[in-house]
């Protein structure tokens, strides 16, 4: 099945004489199951291809599908009651959460806001995502200060997985860590496309983590393809 359509996306800076395109015409299509890795280097749009996907930002022409169903130009009403279907990892997982309160607990306020899971069934969703993570479930009553860099970024995993989306949207997931805890982090994403049947989308400057992908896509900046 697939997951995720990308056709003819861009996106722009400004306008008129300001106007810089920041995404070049882009297109991809993901299977449910399937990790894909978007490399390019700096400046050509990667995470801003993300950001689109994960409906952050709204494309200056394209259209995007998640499940065959549209994405980005769907209204507001409909896609914040899909949401779920797409989330994201972040490069710098602990500042991604609260600060002050344990990382569990927000990963459970997470699903309710999404209205996936309230009660003893999110506590069962945050402790079955934290198992999928390789995350010692006890660290999850701790806070993001409290986290190592590589424990951190699990627990930005375990938050994806516990929503059970389509699609995981990974930018730079490993470029913060050592590379003893990036490589063994690069297993735990990796294997949630084939263990969970989650499309995997994985923004990296890593060529190791891109060739370890079922696919490779290179983005070139705009101003090349002039």
């Amino acid at each position: 099945m697939t997951a995720l359509e990308v056709r003819a996306v861009t996106f722009v800076h400004g306008a008129g004489r300001a106007r810089t395109t920041a995404l070049a015409p882009t297109e991809l299509t993901l299977e449910a199951g399937q990790s894909l890795a978007v490399i390019g280097r700096s400046g050509a749009g990667k995470s801003t291809l993300a950001e689109i996907v994960l409906g952050l930002k709204r494309p200056a022409a394209g259209t995007v599908r998640v499940q065959g169903e549209p994405w980005n130009d769907a209204t507001r009403g409909p896609r914040r009651a899909r949401r779920c279907l797409v989330q994201g990892i972040p490069q710098d997982a602990a500042a991604s959460f609260v600060p002050s309160r344990a990382v569990g607990s927000q990963i459970a306020d997470a699903l309710r806001r999404l209205g996936v899971a309230d009660g003893s069934d999110a506590a069962v969703r945050v402790r079955r995502a934290a198992e999928i993570a390789h995350l010692d479930p006890s660290l999850l009553a701790r806070r993001p200060g409290e986290l190592s860099g590589g424990q951190a970024q699990r627990a930005a995993i375990a938050r994806a997985v516990a929503a059970e989306p389509a699609v995981i949207v990974a930018d730079e997931p490993t470029s913060a860590l050592d590379a003893a805890t990036a490589d063994a982090v690069a297993s735990a994403v990796l294997a949630l496309a084939p263990s969970l049947g989650t499309a995997l989308l994985i923004v990296t400057h890593d060529a190791a983590l891109a060739a370890r992908c079922d696919a490779i896509l290179e983005i070139l900046p705009a101003m090349e393809l002039a």
